[in-house]
């Protein structure tokens, strides 16, 4: 298995090759390598898999009136930030973070 196809299992949520390979090569790993144990617990492979994962927080799904459909997006996100935190990266919810201002403005339309 290539560690893209690693990167997509491991999400468990539809994502195109695209955008699970932006996240592998913006973080130094190559889509078509062939997936290790050595790869799984490298820094570049889990800070890719936690940045997939802040991905998809940001996904809506059209088909559920626009709303974010992750199962359990706190377990998401906390999945993401344990990665984070290991590597002493900005956690998602930080003071900055894109995803800490998301509301719901439903009621504006």
């Amino acid at each position: 298995m290539t560690t893209l196809e690693a990167l997509k299992a491991r999400v468990n949520y539809p994502l195109t090759d695209a955008q699970a390979e932006e996240k592998l090569i913006g973080r130094g790993v190559e889509p078509t390598d062939y997936y290790t144990q050595e790869t799984a617990e490298s820094r570049a492979f889990q800070l890719a898999y936690a940045d997939t994962l802040r991905l998809v927080l940001t996904m809506v799904n059209l088909s559920q009136g626009g709303s974010v459909t992750a199962q359990n997006p706190a377990g998401i996100q906390g999945t993401a930030n344990s990665i984070y935190k290991k590597y002493g990266e900005p956690l998602i919810g930080d003071k900055g973070d894109e995803l800490s201002s998301i509301t719901d403005r439903s009621d504006l339309w």
